[in-house]
């Protein structure tokens, strides 16, 4: 009952943290919309972005009612929201070269951490796939291979 207890505390954590951070995204994007000549769609970027995953996050509920139309939602929401993560990527990173920033700074700050805790997020993702797959491999190679456990006919024979 604990490791369950834990496990909803943490998704309960983790959907809270990104529900703030989402309503975040789209209250300083939408307040400094027009507060960034130098690239003019990081505010929209965080606009859009954050409201995509309050988005998501509503998809919650609708699994419990019509799972197969709300995974397909999701789908189509995970593939919008790779490739403009992808396009806020380009457009914040490539303005940063520029000294000074003509960018709220704040807008500008918050976009760039925002891309960078995802990109932390997504590469710790990879490194636990990676991981579980290692040890699935490991656990079929290990439980296929051991002599000892199917011993040939010879070698019931020659217990004999």
């Amino acid at each position: 009952m604990g490791v369950i207890s834990a496990t909803l505390g943490s998704q309960i954590l983790t959907l809270l943290l990104w529900t703030v951070l989402s309503l975040a995204m789209v209250i300083i994007g939408s307040m400094h919309v027009d507060n960034c000549p130098v690239e003019p769609k990081i505010p929209i970027y965080l606009i859009v972005a954050g409201v995509f995953h309050l988005l998501s996050f509503i998809l919650i509920p609708l699994k419990m009612v019509a799972e197969k139309l709300a995974y397909s939602i999701e789908s189509l929401l995970g593939i919008f929201s790779f490739c403009w993560f992808i396009a806020g990527s380009v457009w914040v990173f490539g303005v940063y070269q520029d000294n000074p920033r003509r960018c709220n700074d704040l807008v500008y700050k918050f976009a760039f951490g925002i891309l960078i805790f995802e990109y932390i997020f997504l590469a710790f993702l990879v490194a636990v796939i990676c991981l579980f797959t290692c040890c699935a491999g490991f656990l079929v190679a290990s439980g296929t291979e051991n002599p000892a456990s199917n011993p040939s006919p010879e070698d019931v024979e020659a217990l004999k």
